[in-house]
């Protein structure tokens, strides 16, 4: 082995000028040469070719696998308070013997350090988000009737939060709100637009509530007023139903899909002028319109992930497959939407999907 260490006299001054620790053992596990990093380190006496910090520092198990296999082996060495990536390589002669092994230390300290805050900061991440999630799940309005309003709903975010946010609630004893939202994203982010969008419509009072496009107005004054950035926006779709008139009345920003109102087999979109709330709309005009609505009628709401599911084919899970399903069926029109776009999709979903049926008794 020393020979074979004399002939490559270059290879050793390049080794002595690296910054990572590495040293030489030959086939009977004793020290034939380190480094001036590790010499630095442990200290090492030239003499008898040994580490005077004694060589027990060491896992003598990998040195002699890797002699007696030939296998390269990655392993880590804790030295005081320092850690280190060992690479174990061995040294074969013209005829294929194994000579010996270098083995390299690499210091790993700070990046194991820095592994571990990132493991806790993601553990804690994790819990927040699961607990934020349950939030969110548990503001949603329960399933059932508000005055003769019998509500269904599917709410299938992609990732543990949405960015999609509905509420239906009373005004009055003849006033329900019926509103959808989307928030451009479906992350953090996003779910904190919809916690406000909900907070700030329950607030307002009832002047502002029973009109759709002042609401509207309102909503998009308060977003505003957080100074976001301009990516940052929403669509809303709100109405107000009207039991004793037999009216919905509704504004849009900019909310896509629109709303469909079912009558027996004819199904109507309903369409309203107004963009999506942001920094970028200054004072913004929405258009307020009016539709009768009477026992039997159904009003469903739905983002846009409904309709943009798509397949492994790319396709688009589309309108028409909403309005088949309304048309067709008669009862348990979510627990069919919901299975239809689980076997179309493959289960990948990439969009927050949300649906919303208003059934009018």
């Amino acid at each position: 082995m020393e020979k074979y260490l004399k002939k490559r006299k270059l290879e050793l001054q390049v080794l002595d000028s690296i910054a990572d620790l590495v040293r030489v053992l030959d086939a009977n596990e004793k020290v034939v040469f380190v480094n001036k990093s590790m010499e630095e380190l442990l200290g090492y006496d030239s003499e008898r070719k040994i580490c005077t910090l004694g060589e027990d520092l060491f896992n003598p198990d990998i040195t002699r696998r890797a002699l007696r296999s030939g296998e390269v082996i990655q392993r880590e060495e804790n030295i005081g308070n320092t850690i280190f990536s060992v690479k174990c390589s061995p040294i074969y002669s013209k005829d294929g013997e194994i000579l010996g092994v270098v083995e390299v230390f690499r210091n790993v300290t700070m990046a194991r350090k820095l592994q571990k805050e990132i493991t806790e900061k993601n553990r804690f991440m994790t819990e927040e988000t699961m607990a934020a999630s349950i939030i969110q799940r548990k503001v949603l309005p329960a399933k059932g009737f508000v005055q003769n309003l019998k509500m269904d709903y599917l709410y299938m975010p992609s990732n543990i939060l949405s960015g999609d946010m509905f509420d239906v609630f009373e005004i009055d004893e003849d006033n329900v709100v019926i509103y959808i939202a989307d928030s451009v994203g479906h992350g953090f982010a996003s779910s904190m637009v919809t916690m406000f969008i909900k907070t700030v419509i329950r607030s307002m009072e009832y002047y502002t509530l029973i009109s759709p496009k002042d609401t509207l107005n309102e909503l998009c004054d308060s977003f505003t007023e957080l100074s976001l950035e301009l990516e940052n926006y929403f669509t809303c779709f709100y109405g107000v139903y009207n039991r004793k008139e037999g009216k919905f009345t509704y504004s849009n920003a900019g909310h896509q899909p629109l709303p469909l109102l079912i009558r027996d087999e004819n199904i109507t979109e309903l369409d309203a002028k107004g963009y999506p709330i942001s920094r970028f709309a200054q004072d913004p005009e929405y258009e307020e319109r009016e539709i009768e609505v009477t026992t039997g009628d159904k009003l469903f709401f739905m983002s846009d992930g409904v309709i943009e599911a798509r397949n492994s084919d790319k396709e688009p899970f589309g309108i028409e497959r909403i309005k088949d399903i309304l048309k067709v069926n008669n009862r348990d029109y979510m627990d069919i939407l919901e299975n239809q776009l689980y076997y179309f999709i493959g289960g990948s979903q990439i969009d927050d999907i949300t649906a919303l049926l208003i059934n009018i008794w």
